[in-house]
């Protein structure tokens, strides 16, 4: 097994300090291994200091399922293909071409030539070897293997042809199948991607994490390869101290250049720091140690949006409609919230726009209309009438339920993660709101974020609080957490995805029936009815689809925040102020 820790605190310590003189200083790195150009240039060089407050569970592209992870991995990893952000296309990434069959079920996809893995100790001498078709085969092949490694399954299992008797060939034991049906190795450059059904958003699935590419070899981190990564993208670990301190060094063999024929990235390194306390990293970020924040207090917001347009002000607050939800979710298999009226009862005693104008400071919608926010292009959210403060009716629907006047009805608990004041804040509204307004007892319980996740996806948790970040700007990737395919018939094993185990069949119906339909109008309008159904019988409660609101140290150039909140630090690079 590979040691993780190979560098002892000590070094971590001396190299922490030394990187936080490179603001002043020049890259002298030798020339670009890829031979795209001298990477010594008037805009090279340069640390970039950002914090997180919120834990991350796992690095590992398979087990990857938090916000903060993906803008942190996105840094390392890259896949076949990628989002522009500008045309809102998906373009070839790793991938050098591609083509589809007339049938639309058969991807013949071709590698670019001389792509290295970054260098790491588990190669040969240290360093890199180039990126094969046959690791392609190697991710997709696990991606469709049960592991305690693999949450992301979901993805591919019924889109992949062969990836769920794959899979149950595995759970049952059997060691016949080496790879699902669907994968097939042409060349050292050439796989074919062969689907069940023709899936007009399989591109998009292919820029999910869970379809980065990483090489084999990762494996010989064993149980520490949730900590670990090893990709090919323009930043490479240096020091990973899970939700501590994490150090990312420049990769000096990326491939891409500017349009000046510049050698990216720009920045020899990054350093992100977990502060759980917002109010910390805020005064962190005051003082000048910090270029970037995600998460600022809400009650600052305000303040620092007016500081913010003064000319002399030294940062920018960036806010942007984000395509993330934030919602309570249901135990559907719990007796109490086995019941609509129930459900449907806790949505309609909840103040949405209290919430957003009290908690959030504005910054943010309430959740009126659907599951999937407004933002989500192509997607008339708010066609779809959801639910609006009605006391009278959460009391008429708890009494439906058998429950006249909150009699009888047992005490709440409601599980948040830590680390998340607004979501605390949030959870200390919605216990008042539900005792005030159907004579609910509720309390609450606080659990570390990892046990949070786990509690839930075993179906032990009646109530919880969650959220959802778009990973692809489609309706299908919100609604993909209600698919009763993906709830396993044992009740006692995990539902990663659909964590509220909800299962309709007309629901099912229209998403599936979406995932293989052509025609835009048509795939839109089955989404649109999936999400109404959703809606319909409560299967959560959406609060509010939330704003990013990030703020940035002027210093810092070409950063930018997309509705998904992706990260992508390839382009920036820092100057220096007066």
């Amino acid at each position: 097994m590979i040691n993780l820790f190979r560098y002892s605190l000590t070094s971590i310590f001396i190299i922490s300090f030394l990187l936080l003189g490179i603001n002043s200083c020049k890259n002298v790195s030798d020339k670009d291994q890829s031979q795209n150009g001298s990477v010594n240039h008037e805009l090279s060089g340069g640390l970039f200091k950002m914090s997180l407050s919120d834990d991350i569970l796992s690095i590992f592209p398979h087990n990857l399922i938090d916000a903060a992870a993906f803008n942190l991995m996105n840094q390392v990893y890259e896949g076949l293909f990628v989002l522009d952000e500008n045309t809102k296309e998906f373009k070839p990434q790793l991938a050098e071409s591609f083509s589809i069959s007339d049938d639309g079920r058969v991807y013949t996809i071709t590698l670019r030539k001389n792509i290295y893995f970054h260098d790491d100790p588990v190669f040969p001498e240290g360093v890199g070897r180039e990126v094969k078709a046959s690791d392609v085969m190697h991710c997709f092949t696990k991606l469709c293997e049960p592991s305690e490694y693999n949450a992301m399954y979901p993805y591919v299992i019924d889109v992949i042809k062969g990836a769920r008797s794959f899979w149950q060939d595995k759970i049952d034991g059997n060691k016949g199948q080496v790879k699902p049906e669907g994968l097939r190795l042409i060349d050292d450059y050439t796989v074919q991607i062969e689907l069940e059904n023709p899936t007009p958003n399989f591109l998009a699935i292919l820029t999910h994490p869970c379809c980065w590419i990483f090489p084999e070899e990762i494996y010989e981190y064993e149980e520490q390869i949730n900590n670990w990564c090893i990709g090919t993208g323009p930043f490479r670990a240096f020091t990973i101290k899970m939700n501590d301190v994490v150090i990312f060094q420049r990769n000096q063999k990326y491939r891409k250049i500017d349009a000046e024929g510049r050698s990216l990235p720009y920045l020899d390194a990054v350093r992100c720091n977990f502060v759980a306390n917002e109010s910390d990293q805020l005064n962190a970020f005051l003082d000048g140690n910090l270029d970037l924040i995600f998460s600022v207090p809400r009650d600052n917001i305000q303040q620092l949006s007016v500081a913010s347009e003064k000319q002399n002000a030294d940062y920018t607050l960036l806010t942007i409609p984000g395509m993330r939800v934030e919602y309570y979710g249901f135990q559907h298999r719990s007796e109490i919230f086995s019941n609509k009226n129930v459900r449907k009862a806790i949505n309609y005693a909840i103040d949405r726009q209290f919430l957003v104008d009290s908690v959030l400071k504005g910054f943010g919608e309430p959740a009126y209309y659907g599951f999937v926010p407004p933002s989500a292009p192509g997607h008339d959210a708010k066609s779809i009438d959801g639910y609006r403060f009605n006391p009278e009716n959460a009391r008429k629907l708890l009494s439906q339920a058998g429950f006249d006047e909150a009699q009888n009805f047992p005490v709440l608990t409601i599980q948040i993660n830590d680390g998340n004041p607004t979501a605390l804040e949030v959870a200390e509204a919605v216990q008042s709101m539900l005792n005030e307004n159907l004579g609910i007892t509720v309390e609450l319980s606080i659990l570390p974020r990892e046990k949070h996740y786990e509690e839930i996806e075993l179906g032990k948790v009646p109530i919880w609080r969650d959220g959802w970040v778009a990973d692809y700007p489609d309706p299908e990737n919100f609604l993909k957490l209600f698919h009763g395919k993906l709830v396993p018939e044992d009740s006692v094993k995990a539902s990663y995805l659909n964590t509220v185990r909800f299962s309709d069949a007309q629901f099912d119906n229209y998403f599936e029936r979406s995932t293989r339909e052509s025609d835009t109008s048509l795939r839109r309008d089955l989404l649109l009815k999936a999400d109404s159904i959703v809606i319909e019988h409560a299967a959560v409660a959406p609060l509010y689809y939330e704003e990013w609101v990030w703020l940035v140290n002027k210093r810092v150039e070409n950063l930018a925040v997309s509705p998904m909140g992706n990260l992508d630090l390839t382009h920036v690079y820092v100057t220096e102020r007066d």
